[in-house]
């Protein structure tokens, strides 16, 4: 999580490649901390990517091992993670839709999302459907000491590397865990400056191909991106100063 460029903004130079960086909308309701922070992550995953012992590249793997490593690094100096969430999971069927959180520490979130549904999921009366949880690529909070609850949410940000598109529902609910489409943001290799993207925000045809795990059925979501040959796993690297 080292080498960050200069903070990036709309028409400037990109962490990326040189590229001149288009800054949709969507991808300007971030600040320029939490865009170039994001955005250099984005690129470096775009590039590497996490192999996975079946041979696919998982980016969005990527994404959260390096978000991940900054948080533990932060908890260690600070007691409290960054204010960048990763892979949060989210119960749709509340309201608002609220995070599923570690038992024991509630900024974690929970280990394992299939043992927390096979938990308290008969509780709610109800047989699981897909999309009942859902789980952002990053949730960005205002405060890191409190859990990534709606009113502590500053921004809830997709990643959609090259080849990706939204899943029926997907953004709908995305802003629905944010709370309004102002604290929504779409970040893909256009906005971040780092290489012709094709995976702008379009939406799949809800006649899906299998999902590549469990999980993604599980989360209503999620990426894997194939492409180049396996990759050894991405090797810890120092945080940056957030």
């Amino acid at each position: 999580m080292s080498g960050y460029a200069p903070g990036s903004s709309s028409g400037g130079m990109s962490p990326g490649d040189g590229q001149t960086t288009k800054v949709s909308v969507s991808a300007a309701r971030l600040s320029p901390k939490d865009r170039e922070v994001l955005c250099h992550v984005f690129c470096k995953c775009r590039s590497i990517g996490v192999a996975t012992q079946a041979g696919r590249i998982q980016r969005q793997r990527c994404v959260e091992q390096r978000l991940d490593f900054a948080n533990d690094v932060s908890k260690d100096g600070t007691g409290a993670p960054t204010e960048y969430r990763p892979e949060q999971p989210y119960d749709m069927t509340e309201e608002p839709p609220a995070p599923i959180m570690d038992y024991d520490d509630p900024l974690e979130p929970h280990s394992s999302v299939p043992q927390w549904i096979r938990d308290v999921w008969h509780s709610k009366g109800k047989k699981y459907q897909s999309g009942d949880v859902r789980r952002p690529d990053v949730v960005i909070v205002n405060d890191p000491s409190q859990p990534p609850v709606q009113s502590n949410i500053k921004t809830v940000v997709e990643m959609k590397f090259p080849g990706d598109r939204y899943r029926p529902d997907q953004e709908d609910d995305y802003i629905e865990i944010a709370g309004s489409p102002a604290k929504f943001a779409h970040l893909g290799a256009t906005e971040c400056g780092c290489g012709d993207d094709d995976g702008q925000k379009k939406t799949a045809p809800s006649r899906q191909p299998a999902p590549q795990s469990d999980l993604d059925e599980l989360y209503g979501g999620g990426s894997v991106s194939p492409g180049g040959p396996p990759l050894p796993p991405m090797p810890p690297t120092p945080a940056p100063a957030w």
